[in-house]
């Protein structure tokens, strides 16, 4: 199903259509709509009218139809009536009814003028009335007068015309009242029996009186004649049947009527049939009848048939009459059903038009708020159409709107503030890299230097190499002497230790030598006198033994001393033995640590150079970093620009909730933003309502908030660029504005409504404004 209504919609044939009301607004797309309808409706409803009123008419005009044939039939009964008292007048057999005949023919002959002068004109039939006009004339002049005999069929032909002519009166008025054609089944088959059957039966009724008569008054009957009878015979029975049919089905469509339908005139004319067959029998030439019973008798039948015909007329106007009332009531039924139906269409379609117009100025209007940055507004639903949808839809995309640009303004602050931060540390990296790069150019000196000292350290580490092999080699012979050395200093203390050995033993003797003095002494001094001069002498001797165990010991100290020096001299002599060895292992050490030092030198002064190489590149690096920061810096100022002006955008919109206001140089530039803004929402509303703008006042700069702050408090900023640029701004806004207030003054709306669109004079000229105002509300005034 989706795709069928989607093929039906991408059909070619409705383009035409679809610029059309693409290229008009909604009212006049209901009024192109509503015309359509309504002329379609007018339309129907006048051909449903005009078919009632022409069925109406059709019924007044069958009305008028039988009205007429009501009239004809009395004139047809007495133009017989007066056509037979003139035959027998002329047969001689009286006549005295003859005047009165003629009189009450001429009677009824007048209504049917006067009928006939009321609708015959609308019936068509002023030839046929002129015929019978002119008939009626020649029945009077062949009339006879009173007592006098005339040829019967002179005066049966000279009279019968106006039977006939009644007789086509009548077809004529039954072909133009329409009832011919009558559509409906119970009138219809009325109608066929009252104006199509009976005029004949008559008619033929009338022939048979008449040529039965002649013939029973002759007592013979021509074959022609006979023939002739038996065809209207033949004719008669024929439409009598018919009738009764017609009649029968009559009955059966409409018992109600059917009920109120005369049928005694079928028994009659069947006896009136009966009577000719009896007094006129099939082949004989002779015939004995009564010509006045049988007269009478079809004058009676005739009456029968004149009387039915009268009473079906007036069920037939019945029922016409009641179908003219039935097309009346259906018609002012029909009337007054459309009527309120299209009054409660035209009302339901004022309050879907109402409703719709409501719906998208709703939707409009919140378009329009939208569009001018105002964010705060809440959208009411009303409803579950498709216009509320919408307005539901348009509220959440409100919604979003909101929170995209509540991130937008909250990232744009965040990409201002950065790029002003990365705008100054791209300054403050350039100085470095500046700084660094000489530096590194002084360090690219130096290290030139330092590779020539290098150069030169290992030059004269390589000959220090050579001279310390020297020395190691004169170290290793200075090692083996102090081997020498300490080798001798070990005799040197083993003898010293054997005579410090020797020296023991001589104590030992003078510590002997001293005991057996005192021994002696001991033993003197017991010997008293005797023993005075061995006790000298053992005091002799104990001296001579302490002086030499004094010696000996003196020089076991010295010997001591000496063994104790030798044995220091011999360890100093070990270790400097020891020492040199390390001094000659150290040697080595120094000399294979200087080879390694030359080669060092020699890797190092070839490392410093690719150093010198790689501080040339990083110097150059370093210059080319340095460009790149001051493009960086440049960069960042763009982006600080775009920032700027993105947040400017954003600066537009109006979020729902308080927002904190920005005080720049002590002035309120959100409030300043959101008055600018308005100048858009008074000339939106100014359009709407049709209002006057003050084109003077709008054209001026110093009239508005805005323009007041800037030409008092302001001029103390008027040193500043972005002052002096918003100044500028300001005034070709107010020109611009003053070129749209014009136009809605001049009442082109449609062209100032173009004007306030984006990508125009206008709203560039506003975006310049808000520009220097978004951009002094994070930068200042600069």
């Amino acid at each position: 199903m989706h795709k069928l209504v989607n093929a039906l919609m991408s059909w070619s044939l409705w383009l035409p259509a679809v610029r059309l009301m693409r290229q008009v607004t909604f009212p006049i797309k209901m009024l192109i709509i509503a015309s359509a309808v309504a002329v379609s409706l007018v339309w129907l409803l006048w051909v449903m009218v005009a078919g009632k009123l022409q069925n109406i008419d059709v019924t007044s005009q069958e009305l008028a139809g039988v009205r007429y044939a009501s009239a004809i039939y009395p004139a047809m009964d007495l133009a017989g009536v007066w056509r037979q008292q003139a035959r027998n007048a002329a047969f001689g057999e009286g006549g005295e009814q003859l005047p009165q005949a003629r009189q009450a023919f001429d009677a009824a002959f007048a209504k049917l003028q006067a009928v006939d002068a009321e609708v015959g004109a609308s019936l068509k039939v002023n030839t046929p009335f002129a015929a019978l006009r002119s008939a009626v004339q020649t029945a009077q002049a062949t009339q006879p007068a009173a007592g006098t005999k005339a040829d019967p069929e002179a005066v049966y032909q000279g009279m019968i015309g106006v039977s006939r002519t009644l007789a086509d009166l009548l077809d004529a008025v039954t072909d133009g009242s329409g009832l011919a054609l009558d559509p409906d089944l119970p009138s219809y088959h009325l109608i066929s029996a009252v104006l199509l059957r009976a005029p004949d039966v008559i008619q033929t009724t009338v022939e048979i009186r008449g040529l039965v008569r002649t013939a029973l008054k002759a007592r013979q009957i021509s074959p022609d004649n006979a023939a002739r009878l038996e065809g209207y015979l033949a004719t008669l029975a024929r439409d009598t049947a018919q009738a009764k049919v017609s009649l029968d089905k009559v009955q059966k469509a409409a018992p109600d009527y059917g009920r109120q339908l005369t049928r005694g005139a079928v028994n009659g004319t069947d006896a009136f049939l009966k009577s000719v067959r009896l007094n006129v029998p099939v082949g004989a030439s002779t015939l004995e009848g009564d010509a006045s019973a049988f007269v009478a008798l079809a004058n009676q039948t005739l009456q029968g048939q004149f009387k039915q015909v009268e009473d079906n007329l007036k069920v037939l106007a019945t029922i016409l009459t009641d179908r003219q009332s039935a097309l009346r009531q259906d018609l002012w039924l029909a009337l007054t059903v459309t009527i309120l139906c299209q009054l409660v269409a035209a009302y339901l379609g004022m309050g879907f038009f109402v409703a719709m117009l409501q719906g998208f100025a709703s939707l409009r209007r919140h378009l329009i708020t939208i569009s001018m940055g105002d964010l705060r507004s809440t959208i009411e639903v009303d409803g579950r159409d498709e216009v509320a949808s919408m307005l539901k839809e348009l509220g959440n995309m409100q919604l979003a709107l909101g929170q995209t640009v509540q991130q937008v303004h909250e990232a744009s602050d965040v990409v201002v503030q950065s790029s002003m931060e990365i705008s100054q540390g791209m300054t403050d990296l350039s100085a470095r890299t500046e700084s660094a790069a000489a530096a590194l150019e002084q360090s690219s000196a130096a290290l030139e230097q330092t590779n020539s000292t290098v150069a030169m350290t290992a030059e004269s580490v390589e000959k220090a190499a050579h001279i310390a092999g020297g020395n190691a080699n004169t170290a290793s012979q200075g090692g083996a002497v102090m081997q020498d050395v300490a080798d001798t200093m070990e005799r040197i203390q083993a003898s010293s230790q054997k005579i410090s050995d020797i020296i023991g033993v001589i104590d030992g003797i003078a510590f002997q030598t001293n005991i057996l003095a005192l021994n002696a002494a001991v033993e003197a001094a017991r010997a008293g006198e005797q023993g005075r001069g061995f006790a000298v002498v053992a005091s002799e001797v104990r001296a001579l033994a302490g002086r030499s165990a004094a010696a000996a010991k003196e020089i076991k100290t010295l010997i001591t001393t000496s063994t104790d020096e030798v044995a220091k001299g011999t360890e100093i002599v070990r270790q400097a033995s020891e020492h040199m060895h390390q001094i000659v292992g150290n040697a080595e050490q120094v000399n294979n640590l200087l080879g390694e030092v030359a080669n060092g030198a020699k890797e190092q002064s070839l490392g410093i150079g690719q150093i010198g190489e790689a501080v040339h590149e990083l110097d150059r690096n370093t210059q080319a970093n340095a460009a790149l920061v001051e493009q960086t810096a440049e960069l960042a100022n763009t982006l600080r620009g775009a920032a700027v002006r993105m947040a400017a955008q954003v600066d537009e919109f109006r979020l729902p909730g308080a927002q904190a206001s920005a005080l720049v140089e002590g002035v309120d530039v959100d409030a300043m933003i959101d008055a600018h803004r308005q100048w858009k929402v008074k000339l939106r509303d100014a359009i709407d309502a049709g209002d006057k703008v003050d084109v003077a006042s709008l054209s001026r700069d110093d009239c508005c908030g805005l323009g007041k702050w800037i030409y008092a408090d302001g001029q103390r900023l008027r040193e500043r660029a972005s002052f002096s640029t918003l100044v500028n701004n300001h005034a070709h806004f107010h020109q611009v504005a003053g070129q749209v207030g014009q136009l809605i003054n001049d009442g082109r709306y449609v062209q100032a409504e173009d004007a306030l669109a984006p990508n125009t004079p206008f709203t560039a000229a506003t975006n310049d404004v808000v520009m220097v105002l978004s951009a002094a509300k994070r930068l200042g005034f600069v």
